[in-house]
């Protein structure tokens, strides 16, 4: 009989231990979907909500937003963002009183330049391979692939991401981690996550 008390108590927590680990994550989830889904619909300003606050006070909201939306909105080119997808959420850990947890997500981003009036054949080749080169040398090149009947680029990308969290459990907030961005990154993450990238 007093085995069975420790026994069931010990259950009891791993069981509650193991729901409480989930509801994070399923967080997390819902969360960074919504972060994608105001990014593909070009909602910008909604999509600074989820990102780490940290971030805005190296780039400012009103740059960020002026120059996503040159980019998005720009009649030289077309970007389509289809099909994300959270592959991993890894088991978060606290660092210095924030709570961290690596995701890894995938998209395909669909890009088309607009060709001058003026281009000759010759230079449209030249100019579609310097491009494809390009996307191949940041992208991997079996993850590019250029459509000639669309004149779309489509390119599979997988991203690393941090959720970060006060609690560890809601209001989880993204930075996305580009090597490009190393600088900024240096300065929002812990050493200890940093060196890492």
């Amino acid at each position: 009989m007093n085995i069975k008390k420790p026994i069931l108590t010990f259950l009891f927590l791993t069981i509650c231990t193991i729901g409480i680990a989930q509801d994070y994550k399923e967080n997390i989830k819902s969360e960074f979907t919504e972060y994608l889904n105001s990014l593909i619909n070009m909602e910008f300003e909604k999509s600074f909500e989820y990102i780490t606050p940290e971030f805005f006070e190296i780039v400012p909201k009103s740059q960020m937003l002026q120059l996503m939306e040159q980019t998005f909105n720009n009649p030289t080119m077309v970007i389509e963002i289809k099909n994300p997808k959270i592959l991993t959420i890894r088991n978060s850990e606290i660092i210095e009183n924030k709570y961290y947890s690596l995701l890894t997500y995938s998209n395909q981003m669909n890009f088309k330049m607009n060709s001058e009036e003026e281009e000759t054949e010759d230079e449209k080749t030249m100019r579609i391979n310097l491009m494809k080169l390009s996307f191949q040398q940041n992208f991997g090149a079996e993850n590019v692939v250029y459509n000639e009947k669309t004149e779309f680029f489509e390119i599979y990308s997988e991203k690393d991401v941090y959720g970060i969290s006060i609690n560890g459990e809601t209001n989880w907030k993204f930075l996305v981690l580009e090597k490009d961005s190393k600088i900024i990154l240096d300065k929002i993450l812990p050493k200890e996550l940093a060196e890492k990238i």
